[in-house]
């Protein structure tokens, strides 16, 4: 079998999950009331961690994808693609 196997890493991309906490609400589940977001002073650190200067769009992240998905890659074979604007480490 010829089997193409590749991953994306995605860096910060800007959702509704990592929006800022006091803006970004909750998620009911059931009984359960799950607050989204991050602190704002955690996103600021963050963004200032990425050379680009802040977070992907999920357009943006959604590039990484549509590039393995298209004939451009077909001869890519076994990497994964880092979409972080050039940061290096994950977050913290």
């Amino acid at each position: 079998m010829k089997i193409n196997v590749n991953a994306v890493a995605f860096g910060f991309v800007q959702t509704r999950l990592t929006a800022d906490a006091t803006e970004a609400g909750t998620f009911d589940h059931g009984e359960h009331r799950i607050p989204l977001g991050i602190p704002g002073a955690v996103r600021e650190r963050a963004a200032a961690r990425i050379p680009l200067g802040r977070p992907a769009t999920p357009a943006e992240a959604a590039g990484g994808i549509f590039l393995l998905c298209s004939p451009w890659s077909n001869f890519v074979h076994g990497q994964v693609l880092t979409v972080a604007g050039g940061q290096a480490e994950g977050m913290s």
